[in-house]
């Protein structure tokens, strides 16, 4: 992950490698393909691995009967690598911090990042097939290339994006709800419904099919991810530097201030539970329809489950955000984390029951709908840290993120595979043509209870969090404080300043009178062609205009 700077700054600036946003506001390009299309590659990857590599291990290459010591290895083995993630977390979030080129502090990584995803995708599959220590050697291997070197770069560098996309906060939470249905709702969707209605029956326990799947997949990720750093741009790096403020914040005092802030330790909670709880539900959902709800690989069961709980993701989207913008993201937050705690549950008291399962199911997703801006809450109590210490600490709080996120995963692995094998998980095999085994009744109750009691036991916890983060109320003062010390610091710079929310409105401005005359050329020519009346059709559209506008007044 380390590179010589001045190579980076001399590759970095290179012409070629330039953003192809060039706005001062958000464009429609940078949302749907820097931020929603761009990074599902890399997600979509990810999400898969999260959900399979699991399945991949005690199905496929039979993990589970090994050797005596394997009930060890699997509750330990992705605990202590997510603890090396957490350490190459903080190391990356500090080059992130001393990375100075013409393309931004982040963004370079991204594109580094892609290939590396890659490759390391098709190894962590390409093991030895046969029960050995090199096949131990090569998981823990494998594992630690993807997740501690190559997804590390990748999410740190995505991490960061939102919050140094913009300075405006109306464009920020835009691009939240982008990212989200980017990064979790469509990757859930795709991998949830794809896998399990079309996949699996045909993957089976056959290791050569999984290999060519995840391939194919690894190579998808690497032009998408080359997509997302093409349309994605740091304005709020580059207009630190147009300022002259760029300068290091040290390590320490990143710490000191960013520790000191109970918005910030919340958040960091938050995203704890938030991560635990996804990556216990991820990881055991197959689990759950296999042995609990359905039979093994139906081709039905988790298919029919997952498109139920995800379609109230697509239309209730964009009924999120007209909610958010009138009562707030917190406030919506914790009335949708308890309707979806209520749901789970209804869901653990009839597990069994595929009509029960799919209505809790459905309140679950609709309940859970608020989760996809909380990124950024982020980019908030960024904003809220630097107003009152006047430090940024982009950097510390992206590797607390990530190293949250990457240690939940390792967590919620090394204790769900305690819980199987504690409770005497078998492996599956054919009972007879098409028929697998059954799994006994301790092994169905604790993959019941990760997939559905352990939910419903966090969104509780994280409702009171959100209860007690009222960072968003401090906003409007934050906006002004930050504007007025720029403005100060301009001043005695003998310049003016011109805050990113007044750019963007001169910029959207000059936007709306070059889209006026191109409107009015062309209704000239469309009257010229047809033998109209230019002030008459002029006039038509003006009254159409008033009448339209008095409507979304009201």
């Amino acid at each position: 992950m380390q590179a010589k700077e001045k190579g980076l700054v001399r590759i970095f600036n290179i012409p070629a490698l330039d953003s192809r946003v060039k706005s001062a506001n958000t464009t429609g390009a940078e949302k749907w393909l820097g931020y929603f299309l761009g990074p599902m590659g890399a997600y979509i990857l990810n999400f898969t691995i999260i959900s399979y590599i699991n399945v991949f291990y005690t199905d496929v290459l039979n993990l589970t009967g090994a050797f005596p010591w394997v009930a060890a290895f699997l509750t330990l083995f992705p605990i202590i690598s997510k603890v090396i993630d957490a350490f190459t977390n903080v190391f990356m979030g500090q080059i992130i911090e001393h990375t100075r080129t013409r393309q931004g502090k982040a963004r370079p990584w991204i594109l580094i990042s892609a290939p590396l995803l890659t490759l390391f995708c098709i190894l962590m599959f390409r093991l030895p097939r046969e029960h050995s220590i090199w096949q131990i050697v090569m998981i823990v291997l494998s594992y630690n290339l993807f997740f501690s070197f190559a997804y590390t770069i990748y999410n740190m560098s995505h991490t960061l994006m939102v919050p140094l996309s913009t300075n405006n906060v109306r464009q920020r939470d835009g691009l939240s709800l982008f990212t989200n249905m980017g990064t979790n709702m469509l990757p859930g969707v795709i991998v949830s419904l794809l896998f399990p209605a079309v996949l699996l029956p045909v993957l089976g326990v056959d290791y050569d099919k999984w290999v060519l799947t995840m391939t194919i997949l690894a190579a998808v990720a690497l032009p998408m991810t080359v997509i997302e750093y093409y349309f994605t741009k740091e304005r709020v790096t580059e207009a630190a530097a147009s300022a002259g403020e760029v300068h290091t914040v040290p390590f320490a005092e990143q710490l000191r201030v960013c520790f000191s802030s109970p918005y910030w330790l919340l958040m960091i909670l938050f995203v704890f539970l938030f991560q635990v709880m996804s990556n216990i539900m991820t990881i055991s959902l197959s689990y759950f329809c296999n042995w609990v709800l359905g039979t093994y690989n139906d081709g039905t069961t988790q298919m029919i489950l997952s498109a139920v709980g995800k379609a109230p993701l697509g239309f209730g989207v964009f009924l999120l955000w007209p909610l958010v913008k009138k009562y707030g993201k917190r406030r919506v937050m914790i009335i949708g984390f308890l309707m979806a705690a209520a749901a789970e549950a209804v869901c653990w008291a009839g597990a069994h029951s595929m009509p029960i399962m799919l209505i809790g199911s459905l309140i679950y997703a609709i309940g859970w709908l608020p989760s996809y801006v909380y990124s950024a809450l982020m980019a908030d109590t960024l904003d809220y840290i630097e107003c009152e210490q006047n430090i940024r600490a982009d950097g510390l709080t992206a590797s607390m993120f990530t190293i949250v996120a990457t240690i939940s995963v390792g967590v919620g692995q090394g204790l769900f595979n305690l819980g199987l094998t504690t409770t005497g998980y078998e492996a599956p095999y054919l009972v007879s043509e098409g028929v697998y085994n059954t799994q006994n009744a301790a092994a169905q109750s604790f993959i019941t209870f990760a997939y559905v009691g352990i939910p419903m036991i966090c969104l509780i916890a994280m409702a009171i969090i959100m209860f007690f983060f009222k960072v968003e109320l401090h906003l409007p003062r934050i906006h002004d404080e930050l504007t007025a010390r720029r403005k100060a610091e301009a001043a005695a710079r003998g310049e003016v300043y011109m805050s990113p929310d007044e750019k963007a409105a001169l910029e959207q401005a000059e936007q709306d009178k070059k889209a006026e005359e191109k409107r009015i050329e062309e209704l000239k020519a469309r009257c010229a062609r047809k033998g109209l009346d230019f002030e008459a059709e002029e006039a038509k559209y003006q009254q159409k205009l008033a009448a339209k506008q008095a409507k979304s007044k009201k």
